[in-house]
């Protein structure tokens, strides 16, 4: 038996059940979107030597040949019935302890992945479960993961991830390289810590942290000068707050290990007194600041588009913006992979042609106008009933927007994204 679970960017899953076992556990069948998908392979060889309690366990991978003939990569992973971290942390009977022991758990989950050389690089809240049967943090979607030797499938110039949760180097690499086609970002372990510290952060007191005034060095680089925290953070218990602040450190060297924030997490799970001031607080507001979140990061993507197409911008403009088995069943998978396929944003590497005289699209996530038919900022508009940024640009500088500018009527329109856009491969529901 097959039921659909959500859908990512590059992947659908499904819950499925052995055909042939009625005792058999269910596992999460994750089919590609695309024919030959060579991030699958990927996937598989990542989870495949990440041996740890918080990683779902792969049982088996291979390709599903469609009614047309169509070969597609899968992969049947362990099963994870569980809650979304922040859905689980703004229930009223879990405790900060609780939290604490969650987030050392994420903690592990990375220094595994990392002394295996290899990155997640989409760490988020969305990314992981809190499992039902014994609380312990899941940490899934290892889509965009790498290690050595794994095949480079992102175009130089682009930047994966989550925009929200990107390092303030992966941040401000989108704006410095201006469609360089002969740089890359590698992302780094201290990166994953980073994301780690925003998860932390909004878990905690509800609230992210913001960059503070990106501004230009002596050689014209945009850098980003101090992470601001929340005020409710100074709440928290100390040894807890130390290692988030540490987290969230703007220069990548001083972000420690995963061992070490691990460590100072179980060390703060295990005390008696806690305080939960901060968290109380914080969730009474939740729906509000998730609101804030979403358009402080339209503000970002806005900001951080017209910082590519500008020649020389100035300080003042930029503060202004920023201000198992092996049978698992596959009945049914053909019409919806081959339906769920032809609804994806093209490939970024591979862009599709602009269609200058039909609406654009809206992509999924997008952030959509209110009751009243308006955008949250004035320099945002209703299009296909989804918030764009308009810009004058040309055909080639619109399609060097990440394959996300969309040409319509000789003008260019940017999508503005939400907290909750799967950017990446972020399931709707992630199994």
């Amino acid at each position: 038996m097959v039921a659909w679970a959500g859908q990512g960017v590059h992947g659908a899953v499904y819950r499925a059940e052995p055909r042939h076992c009625a005792q058999g556990l269910p596992v999460a069948l994750k089919v590609a979107l695309r024919p030959g998908d060579p991030r699958f392979a990927r996937e598989a060889e990542l989870i495949s030597r990440v041996r740890h309690p918080s990683v779902p366990r792969l049982w088996d991978s291979g390709t599903w040949q469609s009614p047309a003939g169509t070969l597609f990569p899968w992969l049947a992973m362990e099963w994870v019935e569980g809650v979304p971290l922040y859905r689980w942390g703004g229930h009223p009977d879990v405790s900060s302890r609780e939290c604490f022991r969650v987030l050392a758990q994420l903690a592990r989950a990375l220094e595994a992945l990392h002394a295996q050389g290899a990155v997640h690089r989409d760490f988020k809240g969305d990314n992981v479960l809190v499992r039902s049967s014994d609380g312990r943090a899941m940490l899934t979607d290892f889509g965009l993961g790498s290690f050595p030797g794994a095949e480079l499938l992102t175009p130089p110039g682009a930047c994966l991830g989550t925009p929200l949760y990107r390092s303030p180097q992966a941040g401000m690499f989108e704006v410095n390289s201006r469609g360089d086609g002969s740089v890359r970002f590698v992302h780094q372990p201290a990166d994953d810590l980073y994301a780690l510290g925003m998860a932390a952060c909004r878990l905690l007191t509800g609230e992210y942290p913001e960059w503070v005034d990106p501004a230009q060095d002596e050689h014209g680089r945009w850098r980003v000068r101090t992470v601001r925290t929340p005020a409710s953070l100074r709440g928290v218990e100390p040894t807890v707050r130390a290692s988030i602040l540490r987290m969230l450190a703007v220069r990548p060297e001083q972000r420690g290990t995963a061992a070490e924030h691990a460590e100072a997490l179980e060390r703060a799970s295990r005390q008696p007194l806690e305080r939960t001031g901060p968290r109380g607080s914080a969730r009474l507001g939740w729906p509000w600041l998730a609101m804030t979140a979403g358009l402080a990061l339209s503000v970002w993507t806005g900001w951080a588009v017209s910082e590519r197409l500008a020649e020389k911008p100035t300080p003042a403009q930029v503060r202004i913006e920023v201000a198992g088995p092996r049978d698992a069943g596959t009945a049914g998978l053909g019409e919806a992979v081959s339906s769920a396929s032809t609804a994806q944003a093209p490939e970024p590497s591979a862009p599709a042609p602009l269609a200058e005289d039909s609406l654009p699209e809206p992509q999924p996530g997008q952030l959509r106008p209110d009751a009243r038919g308006r955008c949250p900022r004035k320099a945002q508009v209703v299009l296909n009933g989804a918030c764009w940024v308009p810009f004058d640009a040309a055909r080639e500088q619109c399609e060097s927007l990440g394959g996300n500018g969309k040409l319509f009527k000789g003008r260019c329109y940017v999508p503005v994204l939400t907290p909750e856009r799967p950017s990446t491969s972020q399931p709707t529901n992630p199994p």
